[in-house]
């Protein structure tokens, strides 16, 4: 019997700096295509036609109010979440690599109770995306620059020719 692999831990990245043992937890974009409907004529319903990506967005969450992080607010940033996953049994975690471009565009700071800890939650509206698994690239994107690398594929290079990019 083969056993999943299992996320066992992480560690963050921000603007190159770890935030190993103050990052908490780590929520990555999801990709979503978005869809504009469409039943043309003899159709019996409508089907949902490829117009492009939803916005994405990226969290990381600290055990700390580090003001490094909270003055980065407004700014491009680059973070880089690794998570490593290990099938029972095995001996050699995956890697996972994650890595994100965007502007920071929230600190939620929770409400303050003694005795518990307040953790900090950055938000981030992704630009680019890259997620490896290992030695496997499963995407690629680059939303200003019309790029999206799905499994090796480009499915917007067309696009881009057409429009002469």
């Amino acid at each position: 019997m083969s056993y999943p692999r299992f996320i066992r831990n992480f560690n963050v990245f921000i603007d190159g700096v770890s935030y190993f043992g103050r990052a908490v937890e780590a929520k990555l974009p999801d990709v979503k295509v978005a869809t504009a409907a469409h039943r043309g004529a003899g159709m019996d319903g409508p089907i949902g036609v490829d117009m492009g990506l939803e916005g994405m967005t990226a969290e990381a969450s600290m055990a700390e109010w580090d003001p490094v992080l909270l003055k980065k607010l407004g700014t491009v940033q680059r973070l880089v979440f690794r998570p490593a996953s290990l099938r029972d049994g095995e001996t050699e975690a995956t890697p996972i690599v994650a890595t994100i471009g965007g502007l920071v565009t929230t600190h939620e700071l929770p409400g303050l109770k003694p005795g518990e800890n307040s953790v900090m939650k950055l938000t981030v509206d992704v630009r680019t995306y890259r997620l490896e698994i290992g030695p496997e690239t499963v995407f690629d994107i680059d939303l200003p620059n019309a790029k999206r690398v799905i499994g090796g594929v480009d499915q917007l290079a067309s696009i881009r020719r057409a429009m002469g990019l």
